[in-house]
């Protein structure tokens, strides 16, 4: 490391008068002395949000201006031309102990006392703090410029800007896209690995930057984007009961067996050793029509296609479902013969009836059928994801929910799918070689999502369980958001660096409040303050909390909102 020299006469700005908890009272005694610059590089004279260093003993206190006022507190103290009269005081809270090798620790290891010279922080001291510093075996992603002096770049190590999760928050307006725009070019600079699932299409953008996947249709999407479907047999039965809300009584049990029976349908036929007794069981029409069968038969046949039955994701004919729920309702055997199942049980029938009704109308639906039972020409999501990874001259990978139906939360349970099969593949070591990001925009409409009512209800949690465990398995996420109060607690504590734009809903700067460490706080009365582009860089995996310029993207996102000049044209 480099030898600092933070305490330069002509940066000294003033001395310390008192000390309080990890809070230290300055009097800014020669601020406005100093010139404006130093050699070309900006000199802080006492501006809130300013870095300072202060000499303990030839170990540097590196803190923040908080605070700036006169002794008193009174208006009379500085004149109209702002000469003045008494000397200004200022608050600096202390963040962390820089020696003058360039090491650095979070945290106070030795206090300033009264009399201790105060000096503007030099951007080399700045540097070495927030240890944007980049060296030849730490990889790091430019971020942007220091807002209280521009000309000092901040990008941040790759370590801690992904390695225990990310959150970007920010009201509308804030320049959130912004930076989730320039993450993704800046990884695939970096020849990284980000899927970014785009839940309104802003960030069509990237066009060669990136990969595009898109649901339902490729309107409005970059030349070369391929169209994707997710076939319905990769749900697992949460989603399916997200998806078709059975109530849990009567209407579940028939949907699981109903299932199970065309998995087995779908085995038999596709069996061409099938034996004639097991053909038999499946009908012309492709459905298993117990009543009135062989329960022997039945259960070989079950026995014997085991393993596509219990498959959680054994494909089956999902335009048959509603009418092998009917096909279930029957006794469970004939009153007169043991060994056969039973008639029709008109009861459970009128019990389906609601669930049969839901099911119909889905089969009915274009929009929705088109993703979940694709057409000829329709490639599985799943399978295009799968082949990205492996592919080395691949970084960054975009999917498009933007024509993507909200009906039936169907928007939900896609992503709610593709965080499970993200996480599985983690559990399974796929991204042992190269970590994967995956970036969620819009996060709070999938994190922590319940569907269904009071009667039955299904709690999808994938990318819950990605934010508590999949760290190690080298899978992080980066959750975009402007609402940061509606997405759960345990979601912002498990995120090591925080990327905070301008936020003015109380709610919201609130759960930032209590998601950020100790030190962090103060910095959050800065947020309502904050210009377009402009964020503050917080939390366990960052050793100060710094205001940073963010870097404009080379194709900012389409997130511009609609015009209208043609109003009284």
């Amino acid at each position: 490391m480099m030898e600092l020299h933070p305490f330069g006469p002509e940066r000294r700005i003033g001395h310390v008068f008192q000390v309080e908890g990890s809070f230290a009272d300055i009097a800014l005694s020669a601020a406005n002395k100093l010139p404006r610059a130093h050699f070309g590089e900006y000199l802080g004279r006492g501006e809130v949000g300013e870095f300072v260093v202060i000499d303990v003993g030839g170990v540097a206190a590196f803190g923040r201006l908080l605070q700036v006022g006169t002794a008193l507190g009174r208006a009379d103290d500085v004149s109209a031309e702002g000469d003045k009269k008494v000397p200004i005081e200022g608050r600096v809270q202390l963040l962390s102990t820089l020696e003058l090798s360039g090491a650095t620790t979070r945290g106070i290891a030795r206090y300033p006392k009264v009399g201790d010279a105060v000096y503007a922080a030099s951007s080399e001291a700045i540097l070495a703090v927030i240890g944007a510093a980049s060296s030849s075996d730490t990889a790091t992603l430019p971020l942007g410029r220091l807002s209280v002096d521009e000309s000092v770049p901040v990008a941040v190590p790759l370590s801690r800007l992904f390695g225990r999760h990310l959150a970007v928050v920010g009201a509308t307006g804030s320049g959130k896209s912004w930076t989730v725009g320039h993450l993704a070019e800046s990884v695939a600079a970096l020849r990284g690995k980000m899927i970014l699932i785009d839940a309104t299409g802003e960030f069509r953008t990237l066009a060669e930057r990136a990969t595009h996947l898109a649901f339902s249709s490729a309107a409005d999407e970059p030349d070369g984007t391929t169209v994707v479907g997710i076939p319905h047999f990769m749900m697992r039965e949460s989603d399916r009961n997200a998806f078709l809300n059975p109530s849990s009584g009567s209407q579940l049990p028939k949907l699981r067996e109903a299932v199970r029976s065309l998995r087995l349908a779908h085995a038999i036929t596709a069996d061409a050793g099938a034996t004639p007794a097991h053909q038999r069981v499946v009908q012309s029409s492709g459905e298993v029509v117990k009543r009135n069968g062989t329960i022997a038969v039945h259960q070989s046949a079950c026995n014997t296609y085991i393993g596509a039955v219990e498959g959680a994701n054994s494909p089956f004919n999902i335009r048959l479902l509603a009418a092998q729920v009917q096909n279930e309702c029957i006794w469970g055997t004939d009153k007169n013969n043991s060994s056969k199942f039973g008639d029709v049980d008109q009861n459970s029938l009128g019990y389906v009836s609601s669930l049969v009704s839901r099911i119909s109308d889905l089969l009915q639906t274009p929009e929705i059928m088109d993703v979940i039972d694709p057409p000829a020409g329709v490639v599985n999501v799943i399978e295009e994801i799968w082949k990205w990874i492996h592919d080395h001259d691949q970084h960054v990978l975009r999917i498009s929910l933007k024509n993507l139906t909200f009906a039936n939360h169907l928007r939900e349970i896609v992503v709610n799918i593709l965080g499970q099969t993200l996480l599985t593949w983690a559990r399974e070591g796929a991204y042992g070689a190269m970590p994967v990001v995956v970036a969620v925009d819009e996060a709070h409409q999938f994190f922590d999502v319940t569907v269904g009512d009071e009667f039955a209800s299904t709690h999808l949690n994938a990318f819950d369980a990605i934010a508590k465990e999949g760290r190690k398995y080298g899978l992080t996420v980066c959750v975009a958001t402007q609402r940061p109060s509606d997405l759960p607690a345990g979601v912002l504590s498990q995120v090591g660096m925080t990327i905070v734009h301008r936020l003015a809903d109380g709610r919201d700067r609130q759960r930032v409040e209590q998601a950020a460490a100790e030190l962090d706080h103060s910095a959050t009365k800065l947020l309502p303050g904050l210009v377009p582009g402009e964020a503050i860089l917080m939390g366990v995996d960052f050793p100060v909390p710094v205001s940073v310029r963010i870097q404009k993207p080379v194709a900012p996102p389409a997130s511009d909102g609609p015009s209208y000049d043609c109003w009284g044209a």
